[in-house]
């Protein structure tokens, strides 16, 4: 009897409130999505069309038409995708600290969950690094393969490119810290889950 007065029945997610220890993580976990959504939305509305001069005929001006869109470069994209990609991971983290405890299997979400933040931080590393290159390559060019910048005549293009890459850095320290987080929560396992 004393057994079924303390037994709860549990549907779904019916205790939608972590334990106070776990707000730490859960507090940077969101942060982390929000920088990483933000670097997301700002590359993938990055576009910018300005008509330039290119030649001089006589005295008639030729002019061209040009957009500069994160499409065109391959690191871009990457950014754009593997940024997403964390945003999902973490997405997904969320709820599975609100729901988790229905889905563990002999202990194995702290480990899947350690393993997929560390995975999630190669991959925003990648993407970031690569995006970094080739924001430094439209700011100054390369003079030794004759390519030329481009950032003084798409100068909007390059800021909201350097705010993305911003926000994906500021994403990828928090995205260290959860790792080290999940890592220690892994290794530092609670006693009982019943407090």
């Amino acid at each position: 009897m004393g057994l079924q007065n303390e037994e709860k029945l549990e549907l779904g997610c019916s205790s939608l409130q972590p334990k106070p220890k776990k707000w730490a993580l859960l507090m940077v976990r969101v942060v982390a999505f929000l920088a990483t959504a933000a670097a997301t939305l700002v590359m993938a509305l990055n576009k910018e069309t300005k008509t330039l001069v290119v030649a001089t005929v006589g005295n008639t001006p030729i002019k061209v038409t040009l957009t500069a869109k994160f499409q065109h470069t391959p690191a871009f994209v990457f950014f754009v995708i593997a940024n997403a990609m964390a945003s999902f991971h973490n997405l997904v983290m969320i709820m599975v600290e609100f729901c988790g405890q229905k889905l563990d299997y002999k202990g194995l979400r702290l480990a899947m969950v350690a393993i997929l933040d560390m995975m999630t931080v190669a991959l925003v590393s990648g993407g970031a690094s690569a995006a970094i290159f080739m924001a430094d390559l439209g700011k100054n060019g390369n003079s030794h393969a004759r390519w030329d910048k481009i950032c003084d005549k798409f100068e909007t293009f390059c800021d909201h490119g350097g705010a993305a890459i911003i926000a994906s850095s500021a994403g990828l320290i928090l995205m260290m810290i959860i790792s080290v987080m999940s890592i220690l929560k892994l290794l530092i396992k609670p006693k009982s889950d019943s407090s």
